[in-house]
């Protein structure tokens, strides 16, 4: 006799699998990650896949026969790893069932895969989460409940006992790291910015405050040739800048004083700092404009609502990993509060990339 129960399916939104997932998960697929930048496998799986060999994708065992290192288990253990970041849109998966019955995963990058080609490619996220997966920022984020026991420090601070600025730059190898995943992070964004935002028009003189390496300036050159540029940042920062035409290195301190132009650019800087060092350096530009200049800021917006879209996602994190030296991302009304009692005369928000990147201008 058969049973009278019916089979129950669970639902795939369950909030009990959802609360589940997040208690592991989040670290589950970091791992991975770290693990698979630092294997090459985005790369080895990108130019596997650029043959008319292979256009359904390539299987774990073919991935892992192009590894330095060969073991018999090899495969299988490449092939789990490979499905968590495909069940995270890095990787897109078919299947194709062999002559003997069993079924084998294909595996080929997706469009957010793409990204995390090659640590040295110019749009690559990969160096980004090497500098996240430092063991220093680990040990950081292990105690992070401490950022509401002690608002006197930052959290890097707090556990380290000193600045992580002054942290990175102490640790060549990690400031090597450091300084090329925001130049690879900044490409990604300023080549976005250039497509919405027509303001660099016109401008003779730009500054670019906090410009690291020269990044920014060097692409918006690109775009506007008659621009002359020029990068101001820390002598560390600096020295280690390479030479682009039409751009002047100069190294200094932003809470000292700026140098002059028609226009100047603080591109994540802001949101590194307090409201007091931020119109510190907010009052240096002020003086360095003429009437009618401008700043231009680029710094994620938090939303007064928040929600749980990816951009939501992504400028809270990004919120509460300022908390590791003291700074924090700030809503378009903090903003224009910032940009009046620094006594610029206008604030507008001229657009944002990628839904939560956002573009202002104070004007003098």
């Amino acid at each position: 006799m058969g049973s009278n129960c019916e089979e129950i399916n669970g639902e795939e939104n369950d909030p009990c699998l959802s609360a589940m997932l997040l208690s592991f998960g989040p670290m589950v697929y970091t791992a991975v990650l770290n693990a698979a930048i630092e294997l090459n496998l985005f790369e080895i799986i990108a130019k596997a896949t650029t043959t008319t060999t292979a256009p359904f994708g390539v299987s774990a065992s073919e991935i892992a026969s192009r590894l330095p290192i060969q073991h018999k288990k090899l495969a299988q253990r490449l092939d789990r790893m490979l499905s968590v970041l495909g069940s995270h849109s890095l990787l897109t998966c078919s299947t194709l069932t062999n002559q003997d019955g069993k079924v084998q995963r294909l595996f080929q990058l997706s469009a957010s895969g793409k990204y995390f080609i090659n640590a040295e490619a110019t749009a690559s996220l990969a160096l980004f989460t090497t500098f996240m997966n430092h063991p220093k920022l680990v040990q950081a984020f292990l105690n992070f409940k401490e950022i509401l026991l002690d608002c006197d420090k930052g959290l890097y601070m707090k556990v380290h006992g000193m600045p992580i600025f002054e942290g990175i730059q102490s640790d060549p190898t990690w400031n090597h790291i450091f300084n090329e995943a925001m130049a690879n992070i900044c490409r990604i964004e300023m080549t976005k910015i250039l497509e919405i935002y027509s303001g660099f028009e016109g401008i003779s003189l730009l500054i670019d405050v906090g410009g690291g390496v020269g990044q920014s300036l060097n692409i918006i050159i690109s775009k506007y040739p008659s621009i002359k540029g020029v990068n101001f940042d820390l002598p560390q920062v600096i020295q280690q800048a390479p030479p682009y035409p039409g751009i002047e290195h100069v190294e200094g301190d932003m809470f000292e004083s700026v140098p002059k132009g028609d226009a100047i650019l603080l591109k994540g800087i802001l949101h590194n700092w307090s409201d007091e060092n931020c119109l510190k350096v907010l009052n240096n530009c002020y003086k360095a404009l003429p009437e009618n200049g401008k700043v231009v800021v680029v710094d994620f917006i938090m939303p007064e609502a928040i929600g749980s879209s990816e951009a939501d996602k992504m400028v809270t994190s990004f919120d509460n990993l300022m908390f590791l030296d003291g700074g924090s991302e700030r809503t378009e009304k903090e903003f224009m509060n910032l940009c009046q009692i620094s006594e610029f005369s206008s604030f507008r928000v001229v657009s944002r990339a990628f839904t939560a990147l956002g573009v202002m201008e104070f004007y003098k």
